[in-house]
């Protein structure tokens, strides 16, 4: 926990520095990116201090509140791999991963548009389904409709998304 507020004050620090500079002015945003793993209760500690943190104005204006997203390194929870032990397989048919999919991805942007007010972003996410890239799902039709459910997510949520790749 002491952790956890040294990196909330630092970030505020940082904030407070870019409200105070002529940055804002010049149409300049600020991503404040929070990483999920930093912290024990990460939807119920780093959302409220945000919307402390900031104000209205910023959060619609210069202040994107930026997270990550992976399927991959979330365990069963929503991966897909060619073995047992993911939410799917990748030999399935599509129309029975689509769906599960969806669910993973509607169910993390719909929490974060319900948690943060504002401009919000997901600087990091990508078309990997599992953690092994050798056991995750690598056909074309998969990654197609994969990339497809990620970004009308974030459309439906207002997200900004930014494909992370090599």
């Amino acid at each position: 926990v002491k952790a956890e507020a040294q990196v909330m004050d630092w970030v505020s620090m940082t904030i407070d520095l870019f409200r105070r500079s002529t940055l804002p002015g010049k149409g300049v945003k600020l991503y404040i990116s929070m990483v999920e793993s930093t912290f024990d209760n990460f939807w119920q500690t780093v959302p409220p201090w945000y919307m402390r943190t900031t104000t209205s104005q910023e959060r619609h204006s210069w202040a994107v509140f930026d997270i990550h997203w992976y399927t991959a390194w979330g365990g069963a929870k929503c991966s897909g791999r060619t073995v047992p032990g993911g939410r799917y397989l990748c030999s399935q048919p599509m129309e029975e991963v689509r769906p599960r999919v969806r669910a993973c991805i509607e169910d993390d942007m719909a929490k974060f548009a319900r948690k943060v007010h504002g401009l919000r972003s997901c600087s990091e996410f990508s078309l990997a389904s599992f953690e092994d890239p050798l056991l995750a799902c690598a056909d074309a039709g998969f990654l197609k409709m994969f990339l497809q459910e990620q970004l009308a997510a974030f459309d439906r949520h207002r997200i900004e998304g930014f494909f992370w790749t090599w």
